[in-house]
C-alpha cells in the first residue's frame, strides 16, 4: 500500500468520526433493572408475575416500556410482550406477563421514543412447567 492511499484512507476515517459521533442521540435515560415476582416453586406457563423494570428517567421524557422475550431456546424469540405501566412515583414500570412457554428465556425491558432507542436490559428466567393461576396462587399441573 502506498502512502499516498494510507493518507486518504486515515483522511476518510478521521473525517467520519464528527459525523459518527453528532449522529448519536443523546441517551441519558437508561433502563436500570429488570426483575420478575415469583415463588418459591419458580415460573410456571399459565399462572400471571408482575415484571418490574426499573428506570432512571419518566416516560415523558425517554419513550415507554416494553416487555419482550429475546434468546433462549423456546419458541417466541423476538416476540413483543406489550407496554409496562409506568409508576412515576417508584421510577418503576410494571406489566403482567403469563408465560406461554416452558424453558430458559430472556424478558427484556425496553425503553425508547419512536424512532430513536434509549436502552435495553434483560434478565433470564427459567420456566418450569405448566401451572394453574388461582388468583392468589399458582398450583403446579403435572
Amino acid at each position: 500500500m502506498n502512502v499516498r492511499t494510507r493518507r486518504f484512507g486515515m483522511a476518510v476515517v478521521l473525517g467520519a468520526v464528527p459525523t459518527m459521533i453528532m449522529g448519536v442521540p443523546n441517551a441519558t435515560a437508561a433502563v436500570t433493572g429488570v426483575s420478575v415476582e415469583q415463588s418459591s416453586e419458580g415460573l410456571r406457563g399459565g399462572c400471571t408475575y408482575t415484571v418490574t423494570v426499573a428506570v432512571d428517567a419518566p416516560v415523558s421524557e425517554a419513550g415507554e416500556v416494553t416487555i419482550g422475550i429475546s434468546g433462549g431456546p423456546v419458541p417466541g424469540n423476538g416476540e413483543r410482550l406489550g407496554v409496562a405501566v409506568y409508576h412515576p412515583e417508584s421510577g418503576t414500570a410494571t406489566f403482567a406477563w403469563t408465560p406461554k412457554y416452558t424453558g430458559r428465556q430472556n424478558l427484556i425491558a425496553q425503553q425508547f421514543e419512536p424512532g430513536e432507542y434509549t436502552s435495553a436490559q434483560y434478565i433470564t428466567v427459567d420456566v418450569v412447567g405448566r401451572g394453574l393461576d388461582t388468583g392468589s396462587s399458582c398450583l403446579p399441573l403435572p
